[in-house]
């Protein structure tokens, strides 16, 4: 029994540290730069405008319980724009683990010019954990696997970002989550199976006027660091056509090639769509990921945009 009791912990410990390997403790995205808000409070509200975003990406098609993720943010700026408030909602299923997490973002602008701007976030709300066990495929009857099924959680956290931008400039540095939760055995509060490992994120990119209004090119890169972990890096590169057709192509270093592209069907929507070619050892076991993206602006006669809706 004290074996089978180590196994199954052992196989907690392994999903849940793993994820940090795969970038998925805090779900991937291959849209980031169109919703930097997901892994930066400070963006909340920095476009001047209020908004609601949606993406669903579905990754890795082809392996059984691949990662699925949705997510739905609003922001809006507020107090004659000096801060923003937003809400990050959050779901993302990988094998039999659930995440489920909502979180109200704030942020503080500071002005320096008319078009230099700095801002400062905090983020804060919770993640619910939800893993089934009996969702696994098992070769024979086990029963300390009928007797613990499950692991639940719910893990309230806070993060922090800074984020500064110019219309054709922005540099961020972000947290989402600072505290270093444990998920523990509920029969055994003693025993950790793993943590809410701490993400850094450092963004970046600009926009460059080839000819306007036909052609403008915009650059951004990001980059992660997970505790126990490779850093990642990704770039991209977008080309804007009339500023209604975006069309791009990223490199994240060491999994996959990205083409995404976005429409800006008129003054409040843009949908987006993009495709990941996995290049890392998955590639043999996969047919790629699949990410869609779609905004909305609420148009009201008073607002301004404090920066180019670029970035």
């Amino acid at each position: 029994m004290k074996k089978q009791i180590l196994k199954y912990c052992l196989v907690l410990m392994f999903m849940i540290s793993t994820l940090g390997v795969i970038a998925q403790q805090d779900p991937l995205f291959t849209q980031y730069m169109n919703n930097p808000g997901l892994i930066n409070p400070a963006y909340t509200g920095s476009r001047g405008i209020m908004n609601v975003k949606g993406l669903f990406r579905k990754q890795w098609l082809g392996i059984d319980w691949s990662p699925t993720t949705t997510t739905l943010s609003f922001s809006s700026p507020l107090n004659k724009y000096d801060v923003g408030l937003g809400a990050t909602f959050l779901d993302d299923q990988i094998g039999p683990m659930h995440q489920t997490g909502l979180y109200v973002d704030y942020s503080r602008f500071f002005r320096f010019s008319e078009k230099r701007n700095l801002a400062l976030g905090l983020k804060a709300g919770f993640n619910y954990f939800d893993i089934n066990l009996l969702n696994l495929r098992r070769q024979e009857y086990d029963p300390h696997l009928e007797m613990n099924p499950q692991t639940k959680a719910f893990l309230l956290n806070f993060g922090v970002g800074v984020y500064y931008f110019t219309p054709n400039f922005y540099a961020g540095l972000s947290i989402p989550k600072l505290i270093r939760n444990d998920i523990k055995d509920k029969n055994n509060t003693l025993l950790i199976l793993g943590k809410e490992e701490r993400h850094y994120f450092v963004t970046t990119g600009t926009l460059i006027t080839i000819d306007d209004p036909v052609w403008k090119l915009r650059l951004s890169a990001m980059g992660r660091v997970v505790n126990g972990t490779p850093a990642s890096v990704e770039t991209e590169a977008t080309v804007i056509i009339y500023d209604k057709v975006w069309i791009g192509f990223g490199y994240r270093l060491g999994d996959a090639i990205t083409a995404h592209l976005r429409m800006q069907v008129n003054h409040k929507i843009q949908i987006g769509y993009s495709y990941d070619l996995n290049n890392s050892r998955l590639k043999n076991y996969n047919s790629g990921s699949h990410e869609i993206f779609l905004s909305y602006d609420f148009s009201f006669s008073r607002h301004r945009i404090l920066s180019p809706r670029y970035f």
